[in-house]
């Protein structure tokens, strides 16, 4: 593989990050050719793969930008971004449809590995391997093989910790095709029910999905019964997922339920604690959920009306007017 990327203009050079000596669409071009008109070389693409990732440090060396050989090259590398970051070696090879496949499939079986390093070492300012692998697949182009990768995601989740378990949730609306937004969904939506300490990285990623009218049924059920016990200042994600999930038809439901649930004389009594401590005034939980119900109600006419409704009843069904009628 070594020799491959030499003719197509990348220089390996041992402790050191690649070099290029060419522009990085020029590069995927000839790598691309190098492989398709060299049968041989198409047919051990795996094994090629393999012995280019067979390192960790040089796994490591790969995620980094790769270094211009000249103020030329750096400028041709992005037209008309000549002050853009270079790529990294791996982001310039998964460019290439007949390398993607197995490149994204080794880096995920390889993802376990650079766990367990990292947490047997201090990463003191220094991004973490595995956290470089997940940006080398956000915003691709081209995905050759998206049910292969939204699966071997999923899979990566099921047995990694649960800070890494946030990064990824965090990270998949910048990975998957949406064509795959429906499994993802199922997935976070169990999630959700069994792992609660992920809910906020699960619900911003569920409000950038297309989920199914059951599920976000499911999901408001969950967070609903966990609004009384959350943390304070998780309460904001937990509330605009609620109010924004909703329709016109079940807007004036999913309402009710956050005026019965949501305690604001115990939040606001929280927040002032937590301001003399720590926390800004505007970091305050009172502040922000109340500025998250202002938000939607001037984005959404549906809940506007429907808040307006219910603020001006007077029966039991409804109850009493709360503090949050005020916004």
């Amino acid at each position: 593989m070594t020799d491959i990327l030499q003719s197509c203009g990348v220089e390996l050079v041992k402790s050191k990050t690649p070099v290029l000596h060419t522009s990085a669409a020029l590069f995927r071009f000839k790598l691309g050719q190098a492989i398709s008109k060299d049968s041989a070389t198409a047919g051990q693409v795996g094994d090629l793969v393999d012995q280019l990732l067979e390192s960790h440090d040089d796994i490591a060396l790969y995620l980094d930008p790769v270094t211009m050989a000249s103020a030329e090259d750096a400028s041709s590398a992005h037209p008309g971004m000549s002050l853009a970051q270079p790529e990294s070696l791996i982001r310039l090879m998964l460019g290439v449809d007949s390398l993607q496949p197995r490149l994204i499939r080794t880096l995920l079986e390889k993802f376990p590995e650079f766990i367990g390093d990292e947490g047997a070492k201090e990463h003191l300012g220094e991004t973490k391997t595995s956290i470089k692998i997940l940006r080398q697949l956000r915003w691709l182009d081209y995905i050759v093989d998206s049910s292969e990768l939204t699966e071997k995601l999923l899979e990566t989740l099921g047995f990694v910790p649960p800070d890494m378990q946030s990064e990824i949730i965090s990270a998949l609306p910048d990975i998957i095709s949406d064509s795959d937004s429906g499994q993802v969904s199922k997935v976070l939506a169990l999630m959700l029910k069994e792992t609660p300490e992920l809910m906020l990285p699960i619900l911003e990623t569920m409000g950038s999905l297309e989920c199914s009218p059951a599920l976000l049924t499911d999901a408001r059920n969950s967070v609903i019964t966990h609004l009384v016990s959350a943390e304070p200042l998780d309460l904001p994600v937990m509330v605009k997922f609620l109010l924004q999930s909703g329709s016109s038809e079940n807007s004036m439901a999913i309402i009710q339920r956050v005026r019965r649930r949501l305690d604001m004389e115990s939040i606001v009594l929280a927040s002032r604690q937590m301001a003399k401590s720590a926390a800004t005034d505007d970091q305050a939980p009172d502040v922000l959920i109340f500025d998250v119900i202002t938000t939607s109600l001037r984005s959404h006419k549906h809940l506007r009306d429907a808040w307006l409704k219910i603020a001006a009843a007077d029966d039991e069904e409804v109850g009493p007017q709360t503090t949050l009628d005020i916004v």
